[in-house]
C-alpha cells in the first residue's frame, strides 16, 4: 500500500520571482504570468536580460556597436517597467553580460530567486517540439522551480492556472511538486487533476478497468493530504507525453505542474517526456526539482 503523502505545514517560499527575457515576442508572453504570481504572493519581481559577451577577436568598430547594443538592452529592459502588467509594481532590473547559463546561475544565487519564469519557442508539430536554446539552458542549469510559457498559452491572466493538471509517475521525486500545486490551487481557486499514465500494453481489454481502478485507489491514498482540495484522480494509457498533452487539452488546463529529475541532462533532449510536455503544452508548465 502506498504511504500517504504528507504536505509540509508551511507553504514553499516564494519571495523572489525572476523573469528572464531576450525581448522577443515569445519571451514577453511570459511576463503577465510572472507579474500575476508576484502580485498574488507579494513577491519581489526581477526583470532580467543577459547580453552575450563580444568575442575577443571582434574589431574596434564592432566593439563600439556592441557597446551601443548593451545600452539599447538597458533601455529596453527599463522600458518594461512602463507596461500595463507592471502598473503599481517596482521590479528590480538585472542586466548581465557573459555566457547565459553562468550569468543566470549567478543572478539566481545572488537574488535568492525562488521561481524563474521564461517564455519558450514552442513547437511546429508533435514531432518537432523545440523549446529554444535559451530555455533549454534555463531548464538544464537552474535548480529552483521554473515556469515556462509557450506561444500557445492563453494571453489573458484574469483566471490564471485554472485548472491544474498534475502528471505523476508516483515517484518520490514527483511529489516535490505537490506543495507548489497546493499553494497555487489555494491562491487561485483552481481545481486539480492528478494524472498517472500507464504504458499502452500494461493491460488487456478484459482487465483494463480493474487495473485503472486499482491504480486510482492507490493514488487517492498516496495523495490523501490533498483531500481538502478535492482532486480528481485520472488513470490513462498510452505514450506519456502525448497523453499528458491530450488530457491537458481536454481539461482546458491552465497549468501543468511536474516534478522532474535529470530531464535536461546532456543527451537527446527532444525524446524525453518533460521536454515534450513543456514544448507542446498550450498552457504554462511548472517544473519542480
Amino acid at each position: 500500500m502506498a504511504a500517504p503523502l504528507l504536505i509540509p505545514p508551511t507553504r514553499p517560499k516564494l519571495k523572489n520571482v525572476l523573469f528572464t527575457t531576450d525581448f522577443s515576442t515569445g519571451s514577453l508572453a511570459a511576463l503577465p504570468y510572472a507579474t500575476r504570481i508576484a502580485r498574488a504572493f507579494g513577491a519581489n519581481l526581477h526583470l532580467c536580460h543577459i547580453e552575450p559577451t563580444a568575442p575577443l577577436s571582434t574589431g574596434l568598430a564592432d566593439l563600439h556597436l556592441y557597446e551601443t547594443a548593451g545600452k539599447d538592452a538597458a533601455q529596453r529592459l527599463a522600458a518594461l517597467r512602463d507596461l500595463p502588467e507592471l502598473k503599481g509594481m517596482r521590479p528590480a532590473l538585472v542586466l548581465a553580460e557573459g555566457e547565459f547559463k553562468i550569468e543566470l546561475l549567478k543572478v539566481v544565487s545572488t537574488a535568492d530567486i525562488d521561481l524563474v519564469v521564461a517564455g519558450t519557442r514552442g513547437r511546429t508539430g508533435l514531432r518537432k517540439m523545440l523549446l529554444g536554446s535559451v530555455t533549454e539552458e534555463i531548464c538544464r542549469g537552474v535548480m529552483c522551480p521554473i515556469l515556462t510559457v509557450g506561444p500557445e498559452a492563453a494571453s489573458g491572466t484574469e483566471a490564471p492556472f485554472q485548472p491544474i493538471l498534475f502528471p505523476t509517475n508516483l515517484s518520490e521525486l514527483s511529489l516535490k511538486a505537490v506543495p507548489y500545486i497546493a499553494m497555487l490551487a489555494q491562491q487561485f481557486a483552481a481545481s486539480i487533476t492528478v494524472l498517472h499514465v500507464l504504458p499502452g500494453d500494461e493491460a488487456t481489454t478484459s482487465d483494463e478497468n480493474a487495473l485503472t481502478e486499482s491504480v486510482r485507489k492507490s493514488m487517492a491514498r498516496k495523495f490523501s493530504a490533498l483531500a481538502d482540495l478535492n482532486p480528481e484522480f485520472v488513470v490513462a494509457m498510452g505514450d506519456t507525453a502525448e497523453t499528458v498533452l491530450r488530457v491537458a487539452r481536454e481539461k482546458k488546463a491552465g497549468l501543468i505542474a511536474m516534478g522532474i529529475r535529470n530531464a535536461f541532462r546532456p543527451g537527446i533532449l527532444r525524446e524525453r517526456t518533460a521536454y515534450r510536455v513543456i514544448a507542446g503544452a498550450q498552457c504554462p508548465v511548472l517544473t519542480v526539482r
